[in-house]
């Protein structure tokens, strides 16, 4: 019995893990964050958040981030230190649910599938006058039905995403 308890304990703790929002950054190591003082939005975006909602929400939050980072916003034209764009994309999976019961003299069960949207969101900085990439955060999750826990989803993975910012 208690093999089996500590099985299914092991098997939740790693299904938990899969099902967890990932969030990775990677940034210049060499470049100095202290010199960076403003930022603005790319224009030039192609492959910017096309969910109107969460790009909405995902623009707020990430000038939040940035704000906080000591980064003020200013428009293309004023020549900023960092560029910034943010894009997305989901992918639609089915994945499979196994239920069934046993009982005496058999049981029953079945197989039933399940639509999921995986999403992917990337931040990425990049030095205007040195024309290169010096910092990128993704984040990636399976999006719900509900659209306020979405928004949550995009607030807690910029907020993860900036925690890793390059201390000075």
């Amino acid at each position: 019995m208690k093999l089996r308890v500590l099985i299914t304990c092991v098997f939740c703790l790693a299904a938990g893990s899969l099902w967890a929002q990932q969030v990775s950054v990677n940034y210049n190591h060499s470049a100095s964050f202290t010199q960076y003082h403003t930022y603005a939005w790319g224009s030039n975006n192609s492959n910017q958040i096309q969910n109107s909602i969460l790009a909405q929400v995902a623009q707020q939050d990430i000038d939040n981030a940035m704000s906080q980072k000591g980064l003020q916003k200013v428009s293309e034209s004023q020549n900023p230190n960092l560029i910034l764009t943010a894009s997305g994309g989901e992918k639609e999976q089915t994945s499979w649910n196994a239920w069934g019961m046993r009982g005496i003299g058999g049981g029953m069960g079945g197989i039933s599938p399940q639509q999921n949207v995986d999403a992917t969101m990337i931040v990425s900085l990049y030095d205007l006058k040195e024309k290169s990439l010096v910092w990128r955060g993704i984040a990636e999750d399976t999006l719900s039905n509900n659209g306020n826990k979405n928004q949550q989803l995009v607030e807690k993975a910029v907020q993860k995403m900036f925690k890793q910012w390059p201390k000075p």
